[in-house]
């Protein structure tokens, strides 16, 4: 009876040690992302001043603000703006002056970026510049002179 319980035992012990131990050697390669924007965030944008008749014809200068980016060549840029403080419309943030937005322009080749809409470019052997076209205009009534600001938000993503 000693014998059937010590071998009983050495048996259970024997069982116990038969756990499969399984090692994963696990590793990869930290690579520099695909681009590096060359502005800075947050940015300041200075519109300057624009007058109440300049609104009411619609003739206030567009700000033309540069977004270069240094990229690898075939790298994907994906661009989403939205206006921090609401939009007026798909194109017009919101300021902190009543009646009065930034409406983002295009030019004759390029059309306007959209807000809540990606934007995509594809990089080349060159540094890629995008331009953020801005300028004030009246929403409704003509909006009371004084001082203004808007947040626009963007996400910027690159493979």
């Amino acid at each position: 009876m000693k014998a059937l319980s010590l071998l009983l035992a050495l048996s259970a012990l024997t069982h116990a040690q038969a756990a499969d131990h399984v090692q994963l050697d696990i590793g990869g390669n930290l690579i520099s992302p695909a681009c590096r924007p060359q502005f800075s965030s947050p940015m300041e944008i200075k519109m300057g001043n624009a007058n109440i008749n300049q609104l009411k014809m619609d003739s206030v200068a567009v700000t033309e603000v540069p977004l270069v980016f240094d990229c690898r060549a075939g790298s994907q840029v994906t661009l989403m703006v939205t206006a921090g403080a609401g939009a007026y419309d798909n194109a017009t943030l919101l300021t902190n002056r009543a009646g009065l937005g930034l409406r983002l322009v295009g030019n004759d080749a390029i059309p306007a970026l959209t807000l809540g809409q990606q934007s995509e470019w594809k990089a080349g052997d060159v540094p890629m510049l995008v331009k953020l076209r801005l300028k004030p205009v009246a929403l409704e009534a003509l909006p009371q002179a004084g001082a203004f600001s808007a947040t626009l938000l963007m996400q910027i993503s690159y493979l």
